[in-house]
């Protein structure tokens, strides 16, 4: 193969077979041709997508065995995938090893006797052991590298007495055998108990594959960005690829692939192209992402979250696993133990690329899974909706779960025709079975898609898939204002003068806006509230409040607790009339925005208790605590704007988002922007 007329030399699908466009793992190189010479069997142990398959096909290349002193004239390699083995005869396994002779064995005597015994039809291991035995004779050394070893491990049809005729073969006639797999031979002798026999596992001596050293990931993207036509990677180029893919090889040529598609290769970039790149190399790996999720136990998982703060032996099982590294150089097989006593630092240990690291906190943030208690159809209905990721949904990709609440979940999604991310609602499949409901959500969801405000989340699409009910929206890699606001809060300290104006400057706006297109949102809450930090602002601009959810208490009218009494919206943040059940108007949605602003400029809700009922009683009854009792430091006149905005009667209230906002600033003596609120 010509590499140089690779339109892209990343073979990032698939197993490595061009000699050119392999790199590295050359200390697993030089143990298994060590092995070889010495006729040694070895087992290659690796999790999927480390390479195992690749390296044995490097193995095989006669350029490879001459550098590392193996004469190829002399070794003849033959290689089986054994992963459609599982339900093969054992036959079948002689068979193939016959045509690999037959393919590999130079001219002569004994290729001819191997080309005779496959005319000849079926073929016996007794056969085929004289065959080997001409082979032996002939100064010719046989490496059987059997991929996929697990194939045969789980089919019945290769009884223990079948894996003693492959020893046999390794000590009469000097057969080596490399095996790959994801489980140790064993591990799988005792799963399959009923086939493998351990005294055919005795005598292998594992060589567990892994993350690749520093030196030779970067090696990779340098090296390889070289064999294709044009310019190579530069080092910015090469910098963005390791700190997205980290280490990990197949991920590394995920990277590779996508940088090399990247117009103006080989020089630097501006920040949108890289971020463009980063979002398609996102797209394609977040999917073996969840796969190296899913093939994890609980307590797996859990150590991934916090690998850290887990025992030794949990970290050692992470980093077998090729899913952490260490932060520091030495190598990451050493334990803690023996790091202390050295009197070396304590190392920290990380998910080995920062895409995978975003994705293993995603998990972490994860809504927890509905309860079991439901009934056959809930349960049905449940796991639809918690099913999505990875699945399509119209034109968009689901790619991860990003938060879930009682009506909706939330996902973060790619839509591959522009290039973008979204976040995507889907709507809880209980809502989803009125007929009204459906009415309402096209009607609603298509009036909200008109909204065009730079503090609205825009809404890209809605649509119906099956019985999933879902809304596209724009994606903002932000925190929400509940999360900033809590973190003031743990820091002991409370949100500064001028981001609470430019939030509610923002806030009152998208009000005002909707209002006047005759929208409520009827769900006015810091939860809903996400905080976009704008490109090309310098230092540290302060965030765009961006309201997201509007109208979707609207779509929820009417199918939400029939008989329960309760009603859409969240208790903290609830106007006295929306509560109460009465006739909600834009008034409710100020109200809400009032308890906003109090629980920025103190750090605390104006009123909490133990239970939700409890509250909405004390937004119907009670009087807000002054402000300047909770913040001293505050002007006083701030405790007449917030009696105004936190009115029980709707009519009390300020009129508007823009008198609020110019109350509040009158009172905390600052000049009102010019031109108004935007």
């Amino acid at each position: 193969m010509d590499v140089k007329r690779l339109r892209n030399p990343f073979f990032s699908r698939q197993r490595i077979v061009a000699p050119a466009c392999f790199y590295g793992r050359q200390r697993e190189l030089e143990a298994l041709y060590s092995a070889i010479a010495t006729h040694q069997c070895r087992s290659v142990i690796g999790e999927r997508k480390l390479g195992k398959s690749s390296l044995l096909a490097a193995l095989a290349r006669p350029a490879t065995m001459e550098r590392f002193g193996l004469d190829p004239a002399r070794t003849v390699f033959l290689t089986i995938d054994l992963e459609g083995m599982a339900s093969a005869r054992r036959e079948d396994f002689w068979i193939e090893v016959l045509d690999g002779l037959v393919a590999a064995l130079p001219p002569g005597a004994v290729h001819d006797q191997a080309e005779g015994l496959v005319d000849g039809g079926e073929v016996r291991f007794t056969t085929l052991r004289r065959l080997l035995r001409r082979v032996r004779d002939a100064s010719l050394d046989l490496v059987l590298a059997l991929d996929e070893f697990e194939g045969l491990a789980h089919n019945p049809s290769f009884a223990p007495d079948f894996y003693g005729e492959l020893r046999s073969l390794a000590g009469e006639m000097g057969v080596v055998y490399l095996t790959a797999s994801k489980r140790g031979l064993y591990d799988l002798t005792y799963q399959d108990s009923a086939t493998l026999s351990s005294p055919f596992f005795n005598i292998f001596s594992e060589l567990r594959l892994g993350l690749m050293p520093d030196d030779e990931a970067r090696g990779l993207l340098t090296t390889l960005s070289q064999q294709g036509q044009g310019p190579g990677f530069c080092e910015e180029e090469v910098d963005l690829g390791l700190e997205l893919a980290g280490p990990h090889p197949f991920f590394l040529q995920v990277a590779g692939f996508h940088l090399y598609e990247m117009a103006g290769r080989g020089r630097p970039h501006s920040p949108g192209a890289y971020d463009q790149m980063a979002r398609r190399f996102n797209a394609e790996a977040e999917d073996h992402y969840r796969y190296l999720w899913s093939q994890l136990d609980g307590e797996e998982q859990q150590a991934l979250l916090s690998p850290n703060e887990v025992s030794d032996s949990a970290r050692k099982g992470l980093l077998a696993k090729a899913l952490i590294r260490s932060e520091q150089e030495p190598s990451p097989d050493a334990s803690l133990e023996a790091d202390q006593a050295r009197g070396q630092l304590p190392r920290r240990f990380v998910p080995f690329g920062h895409a995978f690291a975003i994705f293993v906190e995603g998990k972490r943030h994860e809504g927890r899974p509905a309860s079991t208690a439901t009934t056959a159809t809930g349960a049905a209905a449940a796991r639809q909706a918690s099913d999505l990721t990875g699945k399509q949904l119209g034109n968009y990709r689901v790619l991860a779960a990003l938060g879930q609440g009682g009506m909706a979940k939330v996902y973060k999604g790619y839509q591959p025709l522009l290039d973008r991310y979204v976040a995507i609602k889907v709507l809880a499949a209980h809502l989803t079975g009125d007929e009204e409901f459906r009415a309402r959500f096209q009607r609603e969801a298509a009036a909200i898609a008109k909204l065009r405000h730079p503090n609205i989340v825009q809404v890209h699409d809605f649509g119906v898939e099956g019985q999933v009910y879902y809304m596209v929206m724009e994606y903002i890699a932000g925190d929400s204002l509940k999360t900033r606001m809590r973190a003031a809060r743990d820091a002991g300290e409370r949100l500064p003068p001028e981001e609470i104006i430019e939030l509610l400057r923002g806030l009152a706006s998208a009000l005002d806006y909707a209002h006047e297109r005759s929208i409520i949102h009827r769900d006015m809450k810091p939860a809903n509230i996400m905080l976009r930090i704008e490109e090309g602002g310098r230092g540290n601009p302060l965030p765009t409040p961006v309201l997201t959810d509007f109208g979707v208490a609207k779509i929820l009218e009417g199918v939400q607790f029939t008989g329960t009494g309760m009603t859409i919206g969240t208790p903290d943040y609830m106007a006295p009339e929306q509560g109460s059940g009465q006739e909600v108007t834009y008034s409710a949605d100020l109200y809400s925005l009032g308890v906003i602003v109090y629980e920025m400029l103190v750090g605390e809700l104006p009123f909490t208790a133990d239970t939700p009922v409890a509250v909405l009683l004390q937004h119907i009854s009670a009087t807000p605590p002054p402000i300047h009792l909770r913040a001293p430091d505050l002007p006083p006149a701030l405790d007449n704007v917030l009696e105004r905005a936190l009115a029980k009667k709707p009519e009390e209230r300020y009129p508007n988002g823009a008198a609020l906002v110019e109350a509040v600033q009158q009172a905390w003596g600052l000049a009102p922007r010019a031109g108004g609120l935007r």
